[in-house]
This record gives structure tokens, C-alpha cells and sequence, in this order.
């Protein structure tokens, strides 16, 4: 089975809609969380993820969305996010209220955040080592950073996995990739891997485009992808709806 994975896709339909004219040869989706936030068309990209079954969890911005008449609404992001509260249809919003936490697909592990707190970045070698160390699935997916980049351990001896280290010498091995520009990842039969496919809706690793993902749970294979896209669409978007143009300005950067 191939899987195309996007995450963090924060209504951005142009991003998106790039995504799925590229990608090719997979069988199901993932959704690694925030299908909301910072664009305008959360409704476009909802109604995308009911209409395949995308096999999806909860990333913050959904959360923040689902509870925003509770919260103090304060800066841009949360503007946002009831303005698109107020606009989200009936069947989104009953989607989105039954996305879990954390879900499982073929021994996988899926989350939005990190593996031990879904609201949590996972950004370092040291997190990292200790998922490994609690979390004891092959293959964990998350997002939340919008980076894309996989850190890989092997169960082996030190001395057979010694080609895997980085951070400190102590613990387990764990070494970081970053695929900014796409890639291929192979994972060995003994390694594991914490996967995050990169954000499709607002990437901030400076490479401008639509970040996503390919896992062949058979060949044991991620490929990293960047999608290319017209960000004037963006843009006309955004003055249409009146939104902060410092949501286009991250996308040019690519941060």
C-alpha cells in the first residue's frame, strides 16, 4: 500500500490542489493535523479530506478552531480561526471534532505534534531519542513544524549502528535528515523512522512550495516531494478576504 501524506495544510487550497495534480501512485491518505488556520479556505480543504477518507488525527489549529468561543481572542492566528469558525459547514465541523489524537495504519504510528505530547514540537535529537526509547512502533509520522526531515535509529549494537550517530554520545543513536528539496529515504530492515513530510500549506524550512509525502509500506520507502504552485492565487485570495499579507510574505520565503 502507498500512501501520500500532507500535513499542516492550514487552508491553503492552491497549495493543496498542487499536491494532488503532482502526486501520483498512491493508494490512501494521511493527514498529519491543522487542516485550518492562517488561509482562507478550510471548508475547500475539509471537504477534499472527506471525500477520499482520509485517515487523519487533530493538530492544534483544529483544536483551537473547535473551542474558539472559550478562548480570549487575541492576535491574527485566533482572528483567523473564528473567522473561519464562523464560516465551516455542519459536516466539517463534525469532522473535525472526530479526528483523534493519534491513529495507527500498518504498525504506524500517527500524530500531529510529538508521539508523547500531540501539542508538542519535535525538533531535536534529544526528543527524538526519547520517542524512540517510549514509543517502540518502526514508523512514526507527525508534523507540526513544517519542516521536513526524518530521524532514524537502528536496533542494533553501538557498534553496528555507529554510522547512525549524532547529538550526544550517550543513549541511543539518532541521526537527523532534512529534505527541503525532496528525496528519497530508504529505511533499513533493523531502523526506524520519525517521518514528518513537511507542511503543504505553509512550509518553513525556505524552500517555496507544497511539501508533501509518498510511504510505500511495502518497500519500506518515503519519498519527499515540493510541489510548485502559482502563489498569486494565494494572494488574490487573501485580499478578497482581507487577510494579513504576512501570510503571503511566509510563503514566498518558504518560512
Amino acid at each position: 500500500m502507498r500512501y501520500l501524506i500532507v500535513s499542516d495544510l492550514h487552508g491553503n487550497w492552491p497549495a493543496l490542489e498542487a499536491v494532488l495534480k503532482e502526486a501520483r501512485g498512491y493508494d490512501r491518505v494521511l493527514f498529519l493535523g491543522d487542516a485550518v488556520g492562517y488561509y482562507p479556505d478550510a471548508n475547500r480543504v475539509l471537504d477534499w479530506l472527506r471525500s477520499v477518507n482520509a485517515i487523519g488525527v487533530m493538530g492544534n489549529h483544529d483544536i483551537w478552531l473547535l473551542e474558539i468561543k472559550s478562548m480570549q481572542i487575541e492576535g491574527p492566528v485566533l482572528e483567523i480561526l473564528a473567522w473561519q469558525a464562523e464560516r465551516i459547514s455542519p459536516e466539517n465541523r463534525a469532522y473535525l471534532s472526530s479526528l483523534p489524537w493519534t491513529a495507527e495504519v500498518e504498525g504506524a504510528f500517527l500524530v500531529h505534534g510529538s508521539p508523547l505530547d500531540p501539542l508538542a514540537y519535535l525538533e531535536e535529537i534529544e526528543q527524538a531519542r526519547e520517542v524512540f526509547d517510549k514509543v517502540k512502533h518502526r514508523w512514526i509520522f507527525h508534523g507540526h513544524t513544517h519542516l521536513a526531515g526524518s530521524y532514524l535509529t537502528l536496533e542494533a549494537s553501538p557498534r553496528s549502528a555507529s554510522t547512525y550517530s549524532e547529538g550526544s554520545p550517550q543513549g541511543r543513536l539518532v541521526r537527523y535528515n532534512r529534505y527541503p528539496n525532496g528525496g528519497e529515504l530508504i529505511v533499513a530492515p533493523r531502523a526506524r523512522a520519525i517521518i514528518n513530510p513537511g507542511s503543504t500549506g505553509q512550509p518553513r524550512d525556505g524552500v517555496v512550495g507544497a511539501a508533501y509525502a509518498i510511504w510505500d509500506a511495502e518497500e519500506d520507502t518515503v519519498e519527499f516531494y515540493r510541489a510548485k504552485y502559482n502563489l498569486e492565487h494565494v494572494l488574490a485570495r487573501l485580499h478578497h478576504e482581507q487577510f494579513p499579507m504576512w501570510l503571503y510574505e511566509r510563503l514566498v520565503l518558504g518560512k
